[in-house]
């Protein structure tokens, strides 16, 4: 992610840059809410034209006072300053009252950007079908950025200000040069030469502000890391046990201060840069000055008009940037800008078939995959499973099982061969049609922290009335469970929230097992258990497996174990070994044949008994 955002941020001018973050947002801002930024485009016109009618009446009301008090009250010399002075209040008060307005607007524009940017960090991470873009860590920075940027310093709503501000202040300083046109030709033009190293001075620093804040990314993921490991209760146990406070608040600070040490450090060698083009606006006011006095000590130009060109003069630089817009948009659009670099849809291709059908035969067909930068983790897989059959595959650690189930499942696509369902290939299926025929539980399952109702029913889509959640708990050996908690089904499982109840591990995995079993209430025609029972002991296990085979029976169900003895009732059983199926028949057959499944299975079964006589 680092490397990517540095590189785009590069490849653009520094006037790319500056002008493409003000447009992302003014088109973000546009879209969240068209009146309110209108009436910020507004805002925006008025913050430049009553600071320039105040300017006028200011001039007029400097070059009036001497007549008018030669001619006394009432004179119309005096009456113009009157004129003047009122139009000075009416045009101060809006000017005071117009940056209220925009703050109230961008701060409620800014809310509304700052949910568009989680939606779509949200919809980059579950509408795409794989986990390749999960597992690597884009969206995990573009998270990052949304979030810690809005707490730390700059968001979107100061984002939105600074896109009015450069609107006003283009507007402001384009009339300012008009009027000084007036005076002498070249006067605007000297100025905006010597302002053009400012100028270029501020639009390269948007590129270093927003560079700087984007390169302090991984270091200030890493420092939310060890923050949080402050406050995890699980983690709790073993930071007290092994006395790891300390080290953790060091690793904290470190990588904190690994990620704004440089942004700190680059602030200090502003100044230098900042020196020269100060030297060159310098240079451009003295000359337009110098001919603005000479012009009225020779009696060429009356008072009036001399105090007009200067505060005109004055704002002209409004056609550059300020620091403080400069600051703003670099950084609060930052968010804006990495969530629309990850919300890019999926590649396109070939049509894929909405139509899926509970499939009677599922092929791997040659299929070899590897994670990136990794080795082969299955290489030329041929594998059959029949509708209606139950099948285990069973290994050692690091075997293939759980990634043949993520191929199965399409959250990853085969490096090479085929996985095909009734002869379609799985990728020429929709994702999201076929994995409605899908359900499974995995190893790493989700321990969400809502009423176990809704932990049972989210594997049916959340329709499973009581009866039939009871009823998944029941063929997941958890009959009793929801009696035993406080509130029955509407209790909420965990510590995350008030009030949760926490469960053992064991009881866990069988809410876990009530969820799959659920999708396959559903209608899901291929049930996927992935070590199911890892957080139980070996009897248990063992029973729990029985009553899974049992309450499936009929079911495409696809067991994974590493325990072999558990899967013996399965009706067939395949071994992997480096990276294809090296065994398959049946738990009788296997044995007979005395290879690897019969050595593996007599060896655990062995174990087993040894515990036992302990």
């Amino acid at each position: 992610m680092r490397e990517t955002a540095v590189r785009w941020w590069r490849s653009l001018s520094p006037a790319d840059g500056l002008w493409r973050s003000a447009r992302t947002v003014a088109v973000a801002a546009w879209r969240v809410s068209r009146p309110l930024t209108a009436l910020l485009a507004v805002t925006a016109v008025a913050t430049a034209a009553f600071p320039m009618i105040q300017m006028v009446a200011v001039s007029a009301v400097v070059g009036g006072l001497p007549e008018a008090a030669e001619q006394g009250a009432g004179s119309a010399a005096a009456n113009s300053v009157y004129i003047g002075l009122g139009t000075m209040a009416v045009a101060y008060f809006i000017a005071q009252v117009t940056p209220a307005v925009q703050w109230s607007l961008g701060r409620v524009m800014g809310a509304r950007l700052d949910v568009l940017v989680r939606d779509r960090v949200m919809d980059a991470t579950l509408g795409r079908p794989g986990l390749g873009h999960v597992e690597h860590g884009a969206l995990r920075d573009a998270a990052t950025l949304a979030q810690d940027t809005r707490s730390a310093t700059f968001g979107a709503d100061d984002a939105i200000r600074a896109v009015a501000g450069l609107i006003s202040g283009r507007l402001q300083g384009l009339a300012a040069a008009g009027i000084l046109v007036t005076f002498h030709w070249w006067t605007p033009l000297v100025l905006l030469l010597t302002f053009l190293p400012w100028d270029m001075y501020f639009r390269s620093e948007h590129g270093k502000v927003a560079r700087s804040w984007v390169e302090r990314t991984p270091e200030q993921a890493r420092a939310s890391y060890f923050r949080g490991l402050g406050t995890d209760a699980a983690a709790a146990k073993e930071l007290r046990v092994f006395g790891l406070g300390g080290f953790v608040r060091d690793r904290f600070a470190a990588h904190y201060l690994a990620g704004m040490v440089p942004l700190w450090r680059e602030r200090t060698t502003r100044l230098r840069r900042f020196l020269p083009p100060v030297a060159s606006v310098t240079a451009g006011y003295l000359a337009v000055f110098g001919a603005l006095g000479w012009e009225l000590a020779t009696g060429r130009q009356s008072l009036t008009a001399t105090a007009l060109y200067v505060l005109a003069a004055g704002q002209v630089w409004r056609l550059t940037p300020s620091y403080n817009d400069l600051s703003r948009l670099a950084i609060g659009a930052t968010p804006l800008l990495s969530a629309q670099r990850v919300a890019h849809p999926a590649p396109g291709g070939a049509a894929r078939t909405a139509d899926v059908r509970p499939a009677r035969e599922i092929r791997f067909d040659r299929v070899s995959f590897a994670y990136p930068g990794g080795p082969d983790v299955l290489s030329g897989l041929d594998l059959s499973i029949a509708a209606g059959r139950s099948l285990a595959v069973v290994g050692d650690n690091g075997a293939g099982k759980t990634t043949l189930v993520k191929l199965l499942c399409g959250l990853y696509q085969p490096s090479a061969g085929r996985i095909t369902v009734d002869g379609t290939d799985l990728r020429e299926l929709d994702p999201f049609a076929w994995r409605r025929h899908v359900a499974a539980i995995f190893q790493d399952y989700v321990r969400y922290p809502l009423t176990l109702r809704e932990n049972v029913a989210a594997g049916a889509g959340g329709d499973l009335d009581d009866g039939g959640t009871r009823r998944m708990l029941a063929d997941a050996a958890a009959a009793d469970l929801a009696d035993a908690l406080p509130h029955g089904l509407d209790t909420v499982l965990g510590r995350e929230f008030d009030r949760g109840v926490e469960l053992s591990g064991g009881q866990w995995q069988k809410v876990a097992l009530a969820r799959a079993l659920a999708g396959r209430h559903a209608g899901a025609s291929v049930l996927i258990l992935d070590e199911p029972t890892a957080n139980l002991d070996v009897r248990a296990e063992a029973a729990l497996f029985e009553r899974i085979l049992t309450v499936t029976s009929g079911s495409t169900t696809l067991l994974i174990s590493h325990r072999f003895a558990n899967v013996r009732r399965a009706d067939r059983i395949v071994v992997l070994g480096g990276g294809r199926v090296v065994e398959d028949g049946s738990h009788d057959a296997l044995l007979a044949a005395g290879g690897v499944y019969a050595a593996a299975f007599r060896q655990q079964a062995e174990r087993f008994q040894l515990s036992g006589e302990r």
